[in-house]
Parts: structure tokens; C-alpha cells; sequence
């Protein structure tokens, strides 16, 4: 699939959108719709806000970036979405003048929802960046971890993080950090100035082209004590049954079933209520996070992030959906340090903990 092909199907899509809800027009705002629609374009200037710093106006026969002059050149020169069927209107930054249709849809109302379903399912071209992706998201946080020292802040921990993610062309929408106790103390832990005696956890939420995917390590300075071995050879195991659950077809409430099951059989049943779990992903880090009761169905070309935590040790990874099963696509090199889960006729390999030199 070539980008203007990947291009044509959205158009169509959207088309059918509008054709739907007898619109003339759709406004995309948000970064995540900008970057879907134009097959990864980054609109993200200012990263405290998921509104772009341009707009795309998706009509039947035109697509538009509504731009000002700041942007312009950037634009023509490195994005070079004319090249993809794009048109620009320019406006002065001091006076804008957004053209409009007069029936036009917006992607931050009602329509939301929809746009969300079109994103999830991603195309050839879509699946093909998720997975070098996968494989530089999985590197970074690697060669961060690989790189932690006793009396290292957690602060310089996620500026190794951080600095290996742009080193690949990406941005860590998520980096957190905890060492030692704060693992166990918080299942969304902010890095701080505690400096790491002997125990790390990294998580990154990567982003390039809009695609966003997870994944988490951990490492021990010298000697793996046993019980927290066992602790990693329980989230592996449950982690590994709710990835080979995720299959099309199935609801987010029956793998949820499964996912409470795993926990159960582990000797970890009250684990899951402390955080959420995970869910589907795509141009969001969980574009929505799976829950008891769901009928949200799986389908094939969508990506899942599941995160099972027990206290003090969590597991995460980023997967592809197959019609016929699934890809780990920030799946651990081969010299990591691997937990073996088999279920049912499947080996999955998750990660363990990497031990350090002490």
C-alpha cells in the first residue's frame, strides 16, 4: 500500500462519515485525527494540549490544511502533504480566516466516537510503521534500563529514557520511573529525586507518526531475590493469557473475564482493582481501556496494550492482532532476560528482570 493509497481509503472513509450525517465537511482539530488522516503528520507544537497546531478540512472532493504562515514552510518543506492529494489555505497568524461548509462536523463533538472506530483499525501501510515502532520503542527503553546505576535519580533515569526515544525519531508521551519501594507504592509512579539502591521500573507510551505504543522493563542491581521472581513469573503468566485472549471477534468483557480468571488462578484475585488493565491502542496510548462488561468487539488490524500489575512488579507490551493470532511488536530482544508462559498450544515470551552487576 503507497501513502496516497493509504489516503484514498481514509477519504473514503470519511466520506462515508459525511454522507452519513448529511455534512458537507469534517474539521479535524485534534492531533491524534491529523495525524490518522494524513498518515502520520505531526501537528503537535505545543505537547500540553491533544489540539493541533493546524487543521485538515476533509470535504467530498478536497483535503485542506488550514494552516497559518508560521507553519506554512515547515510544512510544504518536510511534510510535503501535497504530494498526497492536500491543498493549503494560509491565512496571516495575526488574522485568521478558517474557511468553513455549511454543514461541517468537527472531530471534538458527537462524531468523536466514530473517528475513533475508523482509527483503530489500521491499515497495511499504518501496520508496517507500528511495527519499526515497536521494534525502536522496545530498543529505547532496552538500552535506558540496560544503562541504570546505583545512585542514579529517577530523573536521570527518564532523561536516558527520553533522550534514547528522540534519539529514534520519537516522543515519550508516558515516562515514568520508580525505584526500590515507590514500585510498590504506585502503579503511576512520576519520576522524582530518590536516587535507585538496587530496584527499577521504566514505562514509556512512545509516539511516532501518531502511533503511540507501551511497554515496560524492569532491572535489579545484583541477585533476584526469589520472591520477587515469583512475583514476575505470576504477571508474566497473566499477562500472557490475556494477550493470547485478545483474538477478533471476541468482547473486551469475555477477555476481561479472562484477565480476572488469570489473576485467580496466579493467587492474585484483588490485584486488578488497584489499576486498570489496558486496552486497545492506536493514535492514543489506550484509545479505550478495557472493563468488566464491555461489549466492544475485537477486530484484526487493531493494536492492544495490556498492563496486569501485582504490587511491585508489572508487565507490558505492545501487540498487533492477527486474524489468526497476534505480534508482539515491543517484544524484547533475544539477550533480555525471558519468561516462558505457555498457554493452551502458544508460547509467549515476556520479559523478566534484568539483573546488573551489583
Amino acid at each position: 500500500m503507497t501513502a496516497i493509497d493509504e489516503i484514498n481509503v481514509k477519504h473514503d472513509q470519511v466520506r462515508a462519515l459525511l454522507q452519513k450525517h448529511n455534512a458537507d465537511g469534517l474539521m479535524l482539530r485534534r492531533t491524534a485525527n491529523i495525524a490518522w488522516f494524513t498518515g502520520g503528520a505531526n501537528a503537535s507544537i505545543f505537547t500540553a494540549t491533544d489540539m493541533g497546531a493546524y487543521t485538515v478540512l476533509v470535504t467530498p472532493d478536497d483535503r485542506i490544511v488550514v494552516t497559518d504562515n508560521i507553519e506554512e514552510t515547515r510544512l510544504r518543506d518536510e511534510e510535503q502533504l501535497e504530494q498526497l492529494g492536500f491543498k493549503y489555505h494560509v491565512s496571516p497568524w495575526h488574522a485568521a480566516e478558517p474557511p468553513s461548509t455549511p454543514r461541517m462536523l468537527t472531530d471534538d463533538g458527537d462524531i468523536a466516537a466514530e473517528l475513533q472506530q475508523l482509527r483503530a483499525v489500521l491499515t497495511e501501510a499504518e501496520q508496517e510503521r507500528l511495527r519499526a515502532l515497536g521494534r525502536d520503542a522496545a530498543a529505547a527503553i532496552e538500552e535506558a534500563t540496560r544503562a541504570v546505576q546505583p545512585g542514579d535519580t529517577e530523573y536521570d533515569i527518564a532523561a536516558r529514557l527520553d533522550a534514547a526515544v528522540r534519539r529514534r525519531g520519537g516522543f515519550a508521551v508516558v515516562n515514568l520511573v520508580a525505584t526500590d519501594e515507590r514500585i510498590s507504592q504506585y502503579r503511576h509512579p512520576l519520576p522524582t529525586m530518590k536516587r535507585l539502591e538496587r530496584y527499577a521500573m521504566l514505562v514509556v507510551c512512545m509516539r511516532r507518526h501518531g502511533l503511540i505504543v507501551s511497554a515496560t522493563r524492569l532491572a535489579h542491581i545484583g541477585p533476584i531475590p526469589p520472591e520477587l521472581q515469583e512475583k514476575a513469573r505470576k504477571v508474566a503468566t497473566i499477562d500472557a493469557r490475556v494477550m493470547a485472549a485478545t483474538r477478533p471477534g471476541r468482547t473486551f468483557a469475555a477477555i476481561f473475564d479472562d484477565l480476572m480468571g488469570a489473576y485467580a488462578d496466579v493467587g492474585e484475585a484483588g490485584q486488578w482493582t488497584y489499576h486498570h488493565q489496558g486496552g486497545l491502542a492506536g493514535y492514543a496510548a489506550r484509545e479505550r481501556i478495557a472493563t468488566p462488561g464491555d461489549t466492544t468487539v475485537v477486530q484484526a488490524g487493531q493494536m492492544f496494550a495490556w498492563n496486569p500489575s501485582i504490587a511491585g512488579y508489572k508487565s507490558e507490551d505492545t501487540i498487533l492482532v492477527r486474524q489468526d493470532g497476534f505480534d508482539i511488536v515491543t517484544q524484547a530482544s533475544e539477550s533480555w532476560p525471558m519468561i516462558d508462559v505457555t498457554v493452551g498450544d502458544l508460547r509467549v515470551r515476556r520479559p523478566g528482570i534484568l539483573e546488573l552487576p551489583s
